[in-house]
């Protein structure tokens, strides 16, 4: 994985060295801008995972440099924690209605700093990492989990889940329907993951009709088994004619792979056996094991 970056915004050398030292010590990659008109510079060239922003700075200061990342449409996720000399709450407020998350007066502790910076962090990639149609974990989510499956070694079944016939059905009844139906299969794959785990399960959304769940392999046929239950009784309330669709799943699982090939391998997988099932044009599934 990539190391997570951070443009640290500060004029004062010995602030930038020490919080680029702790930061970088905690396993990320810091770069440094001297002034405000830098430090937009480096969060566009860069797309940073987090900015930390001091306020008094020459050219544009911290606030301004806020409020021009948030106004933008490309840069306003990317999470701000403020730094400042100036510790009333009015300046607080100030910090915080420009745009900054998090709000650190100097001086400062650099272990509540790496603290904050790591939950700032995971909170935005959270949210980056969610589909905007479900709200579920999406791509790069999904990515991570597997991953983590990986690296854990313990069996792990990961599901495709998808709904076969779905581009002509929602061609058919528009965008917004198909949104909702999309939405509402989500929903309910979720459900039925917490069901058959007893909460232990992921269900992402990597887009379109197509769903990723990872979970115990205890637990697969039970999710499977629940879903395909779940989607007939839901599919009677769907819009025009929704007797075409078939929900539709492959497995593969984590079993004897390893981290570096492992990801590419279980791709392989699930796009070899989801091409079967879809073959045979009934809803289905088949299951590939190491």
């Amino acid at each position: 994985m990539l190391l997570k970056k951070i443009v640290i915004a500060e004029d004062d050398d010995a602030i930038a060295h020490m919080v680029n030292m702790a930061l970088g010590d905690a396993g990320f990659l810091c770069l440094r801008a001297r002034d405000g008109e830098e430090a937009l510079k480096l969060v566009k060239a860069h797309d940073p995972d987090l900015l930390v922003l001091d306020v008094m700075m020459p050219r544009v200061d911290g606030l301004e440099v806020a409020r021009r990342l948030k106004a933008d449409v490309m840069w306003s996720r990317t999470p701000i924690l403020m730094l400042t000399a100036l510790a009333g709450i009015d300046d607080q407020v100030n910090g915080i209605e420009a745009g900054a998350d998090a709000y650190m007066s100097k001086p400062f502790d650099l272990r509540e700093m790496g603290a904050r910076v790591k939950a700032l962090i995971r909170a935005a990639r959270r949210e980056r990492d969610r589909n905007p149609t479900t709200n579920l974990p999406g791509s790069r989510a999904i990515d991570e989990e597997i991953e983590g499956a990986l690296k854990s070694g313990k069996p792990t079944a990961v599901i495709h889940v998808d709904l076969l016939n779905f581009d002509a059905y929602a061609d058919a009844i528009g965008i917004a329907k198909s949104e909702e139906i999309v939405k509402s299969v989500g929903a309910m794959l979720l459900q039925c993951g917490r069901e058959a785990s007893g909460g232990g399960s992921f269900i992402g959304h990597v887009g379109g009709s197509d769903f990723i769940a990872v979970l115990s392999p205890d637990y697969a046929e039970a999710f499977l088994t629940a879903a395909e239950s779940a989607f007939e009784t839901k599919r009677t309330a769907f819009p025009g004619e929704p007797g075409i669709l078939s929900l539709v799943s492959a497995i593969a699982h984590t079993t004897g792979l390893t981290l570096n090939t492992g990801a590419d391998e279980l791709g392989r997988r699930l796009g070899k056996a989801m091409k079967q099932v879809k073959a045979t044009g009934k809803t289905g599934h088949v299951t590939w094991s190491a």
